[in-house]
């Protein structure tokens, strides 16, 4: 039987941390947007009260503050296209070889800009990465600045498809709740094809700006509810 090898000192580019996904964005990450290293394209937003999974914490959470993330290739607008999972920014080595082997190497095409979290993560010491989660994350507004015309638009989806109101609808229904959570749906729905319509924003852009598609948030929120049962009120945050 072979012998793995030992555990890590130093990065040998294997590709594990890229492979589970792109990182949250900070601001210190700033510059890489405004200098178009990271293009809007590249990122979605998960809102406040989204349940996630903490890496630092090592557990599922309810967010308490708003995430905007690097996509992963899976999450690409064409759910058809078949592609390498992991960070989208991700090159692994095509090389047979390299892809024959368990510790199969790559690269990261904005090595020379990565964010912060990229910077602060090695697999033999977390510390620096939890370090980097802690500073304040951007924002939405951050990025798009406050005299940003598309502002007002997050704004108004945040007022009729808030998280915090769905899952109050889903953990304590109403008989009002499952026409108020279709409503939202199709609220969130009528928004997207008309910033797209009306206003030319490229599909690619809308989760960034805002974030999943209802159904798909209400059902991780259920997911969710599934998971904490009777605990889920004292959870939320």
């Amino acid at each position: 039987m072979s012998q793995r090898p030992d555990p890590p000192n130093h990065c040998r580019r294997c590709g594990t941390c890229c492979r589970k996904g792109g990182p949250a964005l900070h601001h210190a990450d700033l510059p890489l947007l405004r200098d178009t290293i990271i293009l809007r394209e590249a990122l979605y937003t998960l809102r406040v009260g989204e349940p996630v999974h903490d890496q630092v914490k090592g557990q599922v959470v309810l967010l308490d503050a708003e995430c905007v993330k690097v996509r992963s290739k899976e999450s690409a607008v064409d759910s058809s296209a078949k592609s390498e999972p992991g960070c989208r920014f991700y090159l692994p080595d095509p090389s047979p070889a390299a892809q024959a082997s368990e510790w199969a190497s790559g690269r990261c095409a904005i090595h020379e800009n990565k964010p912060q979290e990229c910077a602060a993560l090695k697999c033999w010491d977390t510390a620096g990465l939890a370090e980097a989660a802690a500073t304040p994350r951007l924002s939405r507004l951050d990025i798009l600045g406050p005299d940003n015309a598309l502002a007002e638009l997050v704004r108004d989806h945040e007022t009729h498809c808030s998280v915090a109101d769905l899952l109050r609808h889903l953990q304590a229904p109403t008989p009002e709740s499952a026409d108020l959570l279709r409503q939202a749906a199709a609220y969130d729905a009528a928004l997207r094809d008309l910033l797209q319509a009306k206003a030319g924003i490229p599909p690619d852009h809308l989760p960034f700006l805002l974030g999943r598609p209802l159904p798909e948030v209400i059902h991780g929120l259920r997911r969710w509810l599934a998971r904490n049962g009777d605990h889920s009120k004292k959870d939320m945050v």
